[in-house]
């Protein structure tokens, strides 16, 4: 261990000594900490596109795999970028025509993100991508009736949707959300 890390160390001993002696106690994040579930939205930062079907959307965003997913008015053949750091599990043609190429990506906190939709994916499963990363281009593949981006935090075994914020917030139907996340 270098010299600056052992007294780093030694200080949060310390610290975590003198805070115990006088009645506090110091807590530690549970492994499921707020950080594991913020989303970044799936865009280079800067730009902002229309949510054209937000969650609980009353076209296709209903029932239990797609009440929670947003759509982005992306242009063909545009970057869809990781909302987290992940692995992937799946970027290829999906085994539901209904999605078309698609890429999922497994997160520390369990949970998955699903990009579906695409003209182009990537990666192959089991590579680990940083959040920001590029991981396709967006297109109209599967049933789609036009060029977008459909987006959801869903449960990685069965592909059910799970209600998610991204950036903080939930985006709603017609919003132009900008977004943050960098390039990796």
């Amino acid at each position: 261990m270098g010299g600056k890390k052992r007294v780093l160390c030694r200080v949060a001993v310390g610290v975590s000594a003198l805070l115990t002696a006088v009645g506090v106690t110091m807590t530690v994040a549970s492994p499921a900490a707020a950080v594991d579930y913020y989303y970044e939205l799936p865009y280079p930062a800067g730009e902002a596109y229309t949510v054209t079907q937000g969650p609980e959307g009353t076209y296709s965003h209903t029932g239990p795999y797609n009440e929670y997913a947003w759509d982005f008015g992306l242009p063909a053949n545009y970057e869809v970028s990781a909302a987290q750091a992940g692995t992937i599990v799946i970027s290829n043609w999906s085994p539901y025509w209904q999605n078309g190429i698609e890429v999922i990506i497994r997160h520390s906190n369990g949970q998955c993100t699903h990009y579906a939709h695409l003209n182009q994916s990537f990666y192959e499963p089991g590579d680990w991508v940083p959040q920001g990363r590029i991981v396709g281009y967006s297109g109209s593949t599967g049933a789609s009736t036009g060029p977008h981006l459909h987006f959801q935090v869903i449960d990685c075994n069965t592909r059910v949707g799970l209600p998610a914020t991204l950036q903080g917030w939930t985006p709603y139907t017609g919003t132009r959300p900008v977004s943050v996340n960098s390039y990796a």
